[in-house]
């Protein structure tokens, strides 16, 4: 091969390297330009969501000042007002898993009851251990649970509207109208 020859087989493999890191940047240059439209795109959406968040605290707003206004008016309650039957259902729902709670912690332990004492000259150890579910029917506490009557239930509901304030009424339970602790 002559020297022509390889001068012109270097010239082309430099042109080549020379397409190639061209094509190369092109191609950055298309990966920069679809990155910079998508943040773009993002951008443009977060306007959008925020001018929609705007409008929507615009329209409770409005809304909020137009209920006041109609209880304001008509004297109707402040508070929700739920069903008796769902209020007792939650309270008894909720005694059921506390007691299903206790029991489970109670189930295979033990109690261990030590006592030491001197007596005049004597010295008296007193050492018992007491297993509990020998002791403790918690069968039969899981079972009870449930069966709160409506009046016990009712009564105690009763009770904890007036002790905790609640912000809500149970009919038939709870008479207050309006919140007492704003």
């Amino acid at each position: 091969m002559d020297k022509s020859q390889q001068v012109k087989d270097l010239m082309l493999l430099e042109i080549g390297d020379s397409i190639e890191r061209a094509m190369e940047a092109m191609k950055s240059m298309n990966i920069y330009e679809e990155l910079r439209q998508a943040r773009d795109r993002a951008e443009a959406e977060v306007e959008l969501l925020q001018s929609e968040v705007a409008d929507l605290k615009e329209q409770v707003e409005f809304y909020t000042k137009k209920y006041n206004k109609v209880v304001s008016m008509t004297g109707a309650p402040t508070m929700p007002v739920i069903p008796k039957a769902v209020a007792i259902a939650i309270f008894r729902e909720g005694v059921q898993h506390g007691v299903e709670a206790a029991c489970t912690e109670l189930e295979g332990s033990e109690v261990r009851v030590e006592e030491s004492e001197y007596v005049g000259d004597f010295h008296v150890t007193f050492e018992r251990r007491i297993d509990l579910d020998d002791e403790l029917d918690l069968d039969w506490m899981r079972e009870k649970c449930g069966d709160y009557s409506e009046e016990s239930a009712i009564e105690a509901l009763g009770h904890l509207c007036a002790a905790e304030k609640f912000e809500c009424r149970i009919h038939g339970v709870d008479h207050q109208q309006t919140k007492d602790n704003d």
